[in-house]
């Protein structure tokens, strides 16, 4: 799979603020800017960003972008059509450009930003020009919809974006559309958006209507193409959280804003079109925390067939230890199960198969 050295992107993050606004994460003003942001954001879905509060976005929403995406694009193989290395990847609704750095630090040679704000194109093509001196950086200003047609790109990115629109907007059938026209000859979509209610079944309902198509390759989250069991409930939703450490100045002012500075919530879609079907491996999801109960450990998951649990029993000692320590997002190999528990015991082992 595509690895990016998140820690090292995140640094280049930090560095590029520190440069632009020195002693950034104790500024007020940056930290009362993205509260209101993430008010804005929570609340309506869409933000302005003036200049003075373009430290305060990029410090605020940058690290989790680079987190989602990295962990998007880490499900997409190493070799063939869909590898990242020397590839051409636009990147529609660029914001400030923050979604656009684990590409470049997986490989990418070029990045085409596509975006309406000539702020947050300014903003953007500083920032990557900054990290990454060697990648070509196209600049397209226009609106996500009104965009002409990339031609040679090899990968799509929508980042934070489709969360935005209205349901009709973002009918499936409209956005493959969408998409489609945007990069013609780009075989690999990733779609990312915030872990929230809303955006998170947004996803699902895309993958939902996606997977079922030939010539449609899932290579995540789902490890499977049944039907998400998430949305057989309209108050369920399926997500992902990355726990990354953040380096010191960007956690100082994530925790002044009042946001976590270790864990982020993300949703995120990997797919091919027009690529030959690959081989889905009999595997189970991981999406939950180990949940532990009356002497027994369990592991939500979620695969072919739908939700269940791997359970191991306190008194099956490596056992139990070795489902409290998986983290969400593991993928596991397809276990027996009775019913809707797989039981494990000290003759039973849990080998991640990602």
């Amino acid at each position: 799979m595509s690895a990016v050295d998140v820690d090292d992107v995140l640094a280049r993050l930090e560095r590029f603020l520190h440069a632009r606004h020195p002693g950034f994460a104790g500024d007020k003003r940056a930290i009362d800017a993205a509260r209101a942001l993430s008010v804005a954001y929570t609340e309506h879905r869409r933000i302005d960003v003036d200049a003075a509060g373009s430290t305060a976005y990029l410090a605020h929403f940058g690290p989790r972008a680079v987190v989602a995406v990295a962990r998007a694009i880490g499900a997409l193989p190493d070799a063939g059509p869909a590898a990242i290395r020397g590839a051409h990847v636009v990147d529609v609704g660029a914001g400030s450009g923050a979604s656009a750095l684990p590409w470049l630090a997986a490989g990418a040679r070029r990045v085409t930003l596509i975006e309406q704000s000539a702020r947050a194109l300014t903003l953007a093509g500083d920032l990557l020009r900054a990290c990454y001196p060697d990648a070509v950086v196209d600049i397209v200003r226009a609106d996500a919809h009104a965009a002409t047609a990339v031609r040679g790109a090899s990968h799509l990115q929508a980042a934070f974006v489709v969360g935005e629109w209205s349901d009709e907007v973002a009918h499936p059938t409209a956005v493959r559309a969408w998409l489609a026209r945007l990069a013609p000859t780009a075989p690999t979509t990733v779609l990312v958006d915030a872990g929230d209610h809303p955006r998170a079944r947004r996803l699902q309902t895309l993958r939902d209507a996606w997977v079922v198509d030939d010539d449609v390759t899932l290579f995540g989250p789902c490890p499977h193409r049944d039907p998400c069991p998430a949305l057989v409930r309209g108050r369920d939703w399926c997500h992902d959280i990355v726990n990354k450490r953040l380096p010191e100045q960007l956690a100082a002012f994530a925790r002044s804003v009042g946001r976590d500075d270790a864990s982020m919530a993300t949703s995120w879609l990997s797919l091919s079109r027009g690529l030959p079907r690959e081989t889905v491996p009999d595997a189970v999801v991981v999406i939950g925390e180990p949940q532990k109960d009356k002497g027994r450990v369990r592991l939500p998951v979620c695969g072919p067939g739908g939700l269940r649990f791997v359970q191991a029993l306190k008194r099956h000692r490596e056992a139990f230890t070795a489902v409290s320590a998986v983290p969400r997002g593991t993928r596991l190999p397809l276990l027996a199960h009775d019913g809707d528990i797989a039981h494990l015991d000290d003759a039973g082992h849990l080998p991640p198969t990602k």
